[in-house]
């Protein structure tokens, strides 16, 4: 019985460590996306402590660099114009919570719309800059019942998806 026990617990700790980290663009709940990065905790929190992902900006953790940190907006807004940004990529992590849809822009590199629902949900996109590019301004188009926040940051060097 201790040599099953062994082997379950060698099992176990083999797939843990297989499990991989991709980093890329990511949506969640249910929305589909190319690459999907998967979601571990350590240690689930309680039911009543639900936080509110509006209230804080969205993670850009892996950015050497954070260009906007914006939380708890609601509508339309022209988040601001970022004077440089140079090569590398760029990380936009967004979140909503209402009824409606959400489109970011990001000057002429990038543009998308995400449905927002009662629930919370979180989008995060890179964006590879093989050269410079000033003068992008960034903005996010909301519907009027639609609280969000938006997270832009920057990290050296980009890897395209294989």
């Amino acid at each position: 019985m201790a040599e099953l026990t062994k082997v379950r617990a060698a099992v176990t700790i083999a797939f843990a460590a297989s499990v991989p980290l991709i980093a890329g663009c990511t949506a969640h709940n249910g929305q589909s996306s190319p690459r999907e990065t998967p979601t571990v905790s350590a240690s689930p929190s309680p039911p009543s402590s639900v936080i509110d992902l509006t209230k804080t900006p969205p993670d850009i953790s892996g950015s050497a660099k954070a260009l906007i940190r914006l939380a708890n907006r609601t509508g339309s807004e022209e988040v601001a114009v970022i004077g440089n940004i140079k090569a590398g990529t760029v990380a936009v992590a967004t979140e909503c919570t209402g009824e409606g849809r959400t489109t970011i822009a990001i000057g002429k590199l990038a543009t998308y719309t995400i449905p927002c629902a009662a629930t919370p949900s979180t989008t995060y996109n890179e964006i590879g800059l093989g050269s410079s590019k000033q003068q992008v301004k960034i903005t996010v188009t909301a519907s009027p019942e639609v609280h969000w926040g938006l997270s832009v940051g920057w990290r050296s060097g980009f890897q395209r998806p294989s």
